[in-house]
């Protein structure tokens, strides 16, 4: 295996337990999870018998494959790509989780495939923060309507805020963007306050986004190495 895995999980943990003692937050309340989108079920178990119980997948037959091979291994699935209408079933039987809930016709069609099969899944709601027509997310000026959508949903846990701030911005914008994340997320908590989970931060800017209060951060290629 090329990529040390098992060092790179280390180096990131500790980059993560530095980052927190420097903001004063406690490390047990960021999660990592490890996005593992175009990686062999080498490299996931290698990840698994380091401690990383969660992955995240971006696309649903992947997701959907490569659950079915890891069925016994104890793994929390997170679905962290845009969601098809088609695809909704599939990330009903096979993730605990979904960070990109942005519109209300997906949110009803995901309620409802849960429901079918007596399941309930955590959900995020994916805000674009950016204004980048090629990001997912809904505006900022839909967020509270949608998710209303989410509370009341009887098979979704509404558990916080995800969003994607533009990584090739200059760093005061995305300072700001981050800034406004941490906005909404205080703006969610206030009507819905189990809603407290902040999706935030990837392998280019995991620490600026601990820093700024994020409770969730998505890693790949600093785990799993570049895609190939």
């Amino acid at each position: 295996m090329q990529t040390d895995v098992a060092k790179n999980i280390k180096t990131i943990s500790n980059r993560i337990d530095k980052c927190c003692s420097e903001a004063g937050i406690n490390p047990k309340l960021v999660s990592l999870i490890a996005v593992s989108k175009k990686k062999s079920i080498e490299y996931i178990n290698e990840a698994l018998n380091n401690g990383i119980k969660d992955f995240g997948e971006n696309y649903a037959q992947e997701l959907k494959e490569k659950e079915q091979s890891l069925f016994a291994s104890g793994i929390v699935w997170h679905f962290i790509g845009p969601l098809q209408s088609n695809k909704v079933n599939t990330i009903a039987n096979c993730a605990s989780w979904i960070h990109t809930l942005d519109r209300e016709k997906i949110i009803l069609k995901l309620n409802a495939a849960c429901k079918e099969i007596n399941k309930k899944i955590n959900g995020l709601i994916q805000v674009n923060v950016s204004s980048e027509s090629s990001k997912s997310g809904c505006d900022p000026k839909e967020m509270m309507d949608l998710a209303s959508i989410i509370d009341s949903s009887s098979h979704i846990y509404f558990k916080g805020i995800m969003a994607l701030p533009d990584i090739s911005a200059e760093f005061s914008e995305r300072d700001l963007q981050m800034k406004k994340v941490i906005e909404l997320s205080e703006q969610l908590k206030s009507k819905f306050p189990d809603a407290k989970e902040i999706s935030l931060g990837t392998t280019n800017d995991f620490e600026d986004a601990i820093a700024h209060g994020s409770s969730i951060v998505r890693i790949g290629s600093s785990i799993f190495g570049e895609r190939e």
